[in-house]
């Protein structure tokens, strides 16, 4: 069985990296706005510079927590949101899917999924799904019969099944 995605180390780097994150934007923000708190408070009577000098870094800093809040947040808290459920029990065993194509990618919190369809049969009728790819370039080969586990439809564990009946 090939592993797409390590479930325990994805947890850790995860979970460090939104702490990592969170206490930056916080170390940040008290720097800032204490620094330039205690700019103007001990200014002379003649105060321009220090005012302008902090109406430009406290501009600056309002465009990087818009702009982090926008662009790279989002990413941080989608992995951490993504493995903080996930766990060997939480998994969903797909025993037989045949894999059909690659179609376009599609972006959740501007994270990038390459998306796949698999085909399967069930009570004679035969159905598609769409299962997703999350930071990974295994390639699949067309008609070819998988067993997945997959979470929240993202393929974590797959394996080719041998001598199986393909279309």
């Amino acid at each position: 069985m090939v592993t797409l995605i390590d479930i325990e180390k994805g947890k850790r780097n995860s979970k460090r990296r939104f702490i990592l994150h969170i206490v930056f934007v916080s170390i940040l923000s008290i720097l800032v706005i204490g620094g330039s708190v205690a700019s103007l408070l001990l200014s002379r009577l003649d105060y321009d510079l220090n005012l302008i000098l902090n109406i430009v870094v406290d501009a600056l800093y309002i465009i990087f927590i818009i702009f982090y809040f926008i662009n790279v947040f989002p990413v941080v808290y989608h992995y951490y949101n993504l493995f903080r459920g996930m766990n060997n029990v939480s998994l969903e065993k797909r025993r037989h899917l045949v894999y059909l194509k690659e179609i376009d990618n599609r972006t959740f919190n501007n994270v990038d999924y390459r998306v796949l369809q698999f085909s399967y049969k069930e009570g004679g009728n035969d159905y598609i799904d769409n299962l997703y790819v999350l930071d990974n370039d295994y390639q699949f080969v067309p008609n070819m019969a998988y067993r997945l586990a997959t979470y929240q439809n993202i393929i974590i564990r797959s394996e080719e099944i041998n001598n199986a009946a393909t279309k």
